[in-house]
């Protein structure tokens, strides 16, 4: 499957499988406002293709050497309040991954970074190379990952928090020590890692896997109940922690440092 002449995300069915692809390597596949516009319009399709029962499985992926680098930070870097945009595109994209009722693989390698590890982890399965790079390094731009903490609870547990405050970045198989990720592999063998692992899925009884996600849906959107208790991972959770992060995004912290980040990357300074 070659990538559109836009580059922009697209959605393509491959027998039972629905495959998600961020199309702009050059970028790193960098996240702009289209390209989230087109991210969630692909994610769609791919959830209408699941409820049809066209497709039993749904791969994301990057093209190139890096998976996703996070947002597209250049026009930012002019008018900081753009953030807010991509920051209200991203939630609508976490939050669409995880209403597809198929189980969703995603493949990382080189990096998942900022709203690149937040696409990942609101996967159900995720498949990362051991030299990997995943985190939130996003405080030293004054930004605040909080976009992406109701489906990094729902992985990581208590976890969360020490990942987030720090800005630590993991490898790929310190991501699967931690609860990050689901599966390493070296790079070399990423592609079979991932096959294995949706041959393994289309092999059991899909009806029986898309009850199951539901029914997990259910007990963290209702925070507690008869079956006992878990976090409350609702429509509410994820408003509250967008808009926590676009306002800061709206600040003058984050200008700042934006543009003191950008202009040292533009005179090749280290950051």
């Amino acid at each position: 499957m070659q990538a559109d002449s836009d580059g922009l995300p697209r959605c393509t069915l491959d027998g039972r499988v629905a495959v998600i692809r961020l199309s702009q390597p050059s970028k790193r596949n960098a996240l702009d406002a289209r390209a989230l516009d087109a991210l969630e319009r692909a994610i769609g399709e791919a959830r209408d293709a699941a409820d049809r029962r066209v497709v039993d499985c749904v791969v994301l992926r990057g093209d190139g050497e890096t998976f996703c680098s996070g947002f597209d930070l250049a026009l930012c870097a002019e008018e900081p309040r753009r953030v807010e945009e991509l920051l209200i595109g991203l939630s609508a994209c976490v939050r669409a991954l995880r209403m597809i009722d198929a189980p969703v693989v995603v493949r990382v390698q080189g990096a998942a970074l900022a709203g690149g590890c937040a696409l990942a982890v609101a996967c159900d399965f995720v498949v990362v190379a051991d030299d990997a790079q995943l985190g939130y390094p996003v405080h030293r731009i004054g930004i605040s990952p909080a976009v992406n903490i109701p489906a990094l609870l729902s992985r990581m547990g208590p976890a969360t928090r020490a990942l987030l405050v720090s800005n630590e970045l993991l490898d790929g198989r310190a991501a699967v020590e931690r609860g990050l990720a689901t599966h390493s592999a070296p790079r070399e063998s990423l592609d079979a890692e991932v096959d294995a692992l949706v041959a393994r899925l289309l092999a059991k009884g899909p009806e029986a896997l898309r009850a199951t996600k539901r029914l997990i849906r259910r007990i963290e959107e209702s925070g507690s109940g008869a079956i006992g208790p878990a976090r409350g991972i609702d429509d509410r959770a994820f408003a509250e922690t967008r808009e926590a992060s676009v306002a800061l995004g709206g600040g003058d912290e984050f200008a700042g440092m934006l543009r003191a980040f950008w202009a040292a990357k533009a005179a090749g300074r280290p950051r």
